[in-house]
């Protein structure tokens, strides 16, 4: 009933859709492609254990769709009804596909915002460090993070590594130890003083969380003949520990004295997963923002998005360093935005007369969703959501409002997404803060003062947000109906509840 009412393909419902203020129970078949689809996003999470990962994994999934990758220092050659794609830094993705009926006059963006990185550890320029005998490594804090849920957890390293090859060109190549690696161990009870156990553990981010990998009293083959080689005047030998050093060129499949530079995170090894007796939950490290940078690429690479009679472009972004503020080259607040639309906008209208008053007009006919996450009600927590705006996990996609401009959503923006919702049967929730308290924020207000578009920031509801793993309920996706681009929620339950 729910597909034929609002026209929507049966492969992108789950098996409870809020419609009309009922619930009704969908046959096996959707349940099993409501449960594929959870899992290909944790499958995605997985894989993408850093932004170089996300991003690289992303590519994949682009070209497998038929995008063209471009490169940003080369002339682009763009048509109607091209798909495109470009990086930047390899932790920032912009994939684009360009109506059919593409007419500069008549023609806007459609456009979904995400970011693919995350509070988490990176390793220091010079990490090497031994106290009493055990080997550890100097980490700094990226982001905002529940620090003290890195405690006492299986970890690892991933990112990426500069290298020279033989010819003299440089390279860089992604790597995953995924075993475990690493830990940071806690303070046993017997020492902490009576505030430390009732007060709240607060660990120092400086002296307290230096993971512990090694001990001097250990000599595997990865410390057997380790040397201190010196590369381009660079002593990498004196910048990670010997045995580390071996291992990450083994793990690369490079020599030691290859080695120039990294990107290096410290990453959690439990791989993200279902829970809840009917499976009703993810349990996910990353999902601040991976929700929306895999969602979003799924609904850009559907058929939908490339409907025949499209005059506009559909655009997903997904930027790095959201979590520090978004000022940087490849960050949310800069000029790269601005920049591209601008370059796509006047490629495609190169042999026409619009120029800089077409590129205006067709922002004022775009719409920018935000899409980062948002903080469901926790039943244990609850009185810090506003009575009237406690989100619930399965209760829908959740428009985020701040009327100190936090968060970018206004009536017009609002109500347009409320249509959408309800014309996909998507069910809408709305989220404020209460006025004492501070007030989160992401990439939506500062894209929307660079490009001057019609934004409003939405989330899927979460709990644990930036916690070394946080929860969501189980399905999510961005998708694409007809012409509008949307979050749309997967809801699944098992019986039918009766009203």
């Amino acid at each position: 009933r729910c597909v034929q009412e609002t026209g929507i393909n049966a492969e992108y419902m789950g098996i409870i859709i809020y419609y009309k203020d009922q619930k009704y129970h969908m046959d096996g078949n959707i349940r099993d492609q409501a449960r594929d689809l959870g899992q290909e996003f944790l499958n995605f999470v997985n894989e993408a254990v850093t932004p170089f990962h996300a991003v690289d994994t992303c590519r994949n999934h682009l070209k497998e769709a038929g995008f063209q990758e471009l490169l940003e220092s080369e002339h682009w050659e763009l048509e109607k009804g091209g798909k495109y794609f470009f990086t930047k830094n390899n932790t920032t993705l912009l994939a684009f596909r360009i109506g059919k009926n593409f007419d500069p006059a008549q023609t806007g963006f459609k456009f979904i915002a995400g970011h693919t990185d995350s509070p988490h550890l990176k390793l220091a320029p010079i990490s090497k460090l031994k106290t009493l005998g055990f080997e550890q490594s100097v980490v700094q804090t990226y982001g905002g993070g529940l620090w003290h849920t890195w405690f006492d957890r299986e970890l690892t390293l991933a990112g990426r590594v500069i290298y020279k090859e033989d010819n003299g060109q440089f390279r860089q190549k992604l790597f995953n130890f995924k075993r475990p690696l690493l830990r940071i161990p806690n303070l046993a009870i017997h020492f902490q003083t009576p505030d430390q156990r009732t007060g709240g553990f607060n660990p120092n981010q400086e002296t307290q969380m230096k993971p512990i990998f090694s001990h001097e009293l250990w000599t595997g083959d990865d410390k057997k003949d380790a040397k201190q080689v010196g590369v381009d005047n660079v002593k990498m030998g004196e910048r990670l520990a010997e045995g580390l050093l071996n291992a990450l060129a083994k793990e690369c499949g490079l020599k030691v004295e290859q080695l120039i530079d990294f990107d290096i995170s410290v990453v959690d090894t439990q791989p993200a997963q279902f829970y809840g007796l009917d499976n009703d939950f993810i349990a996910s490290p990353r999902l601040d923002n991976l929700f929306t940078t895999f969602f979003a690429i799924k609904a850009l690479i559907s058929e939908e998005a490339g409907a025949e009679e499209s005059q506009f472009i559909n655009i997903v972004s997904l930027f790095d360093h959201e979590e520090i503020g978004s000022t940087s080259a490849q960050g949310a607040n800069s000029s790269f935005l601005q920049e591209t639309f601008k370059r796509i906008y006047f490629l495609l209208s190169e042999r026409s007369t619009h120029t800089e008053e077409g590129f205006h007009r067709a922002s004022c006919r775009s719409l920018l969703i935000s899409a980062d996450m948002a903080h469901g009600v926790h039943p244990n927590y609850s009185e810090y959501h506003q009575n009237q705006h406690r989100p619930s996990l399965n209760g829908g996609v959740v428009i985020k409002t701040n009327a100190n401009q936090r968060y970018t959503t206004d009536g017009i923006s609002a109500a347009l997404l409320r249509i959408i919702g309800e014309k996909g049967g998507v069910p809408v929730q709305d989220f404020i803060v209460k006025n004492a308290a501070p007030c989160g924020s992401t990439v939506g207000p500062m894209m929307s003062s660079w490009t001057s578009m019609k934004t409003v920031d939405v989330g899927a509801p979460m709990l644990s947000m930036h916690s070394i793993r946080a929860v969501s309920y189980t399905h999510l996706r961005a998708h694409e109906t007809g012409r509008n681009l949307v979050c749309r929620l997967l809801l699944e339950k098992k019986k039918k509840i009766k009203t």
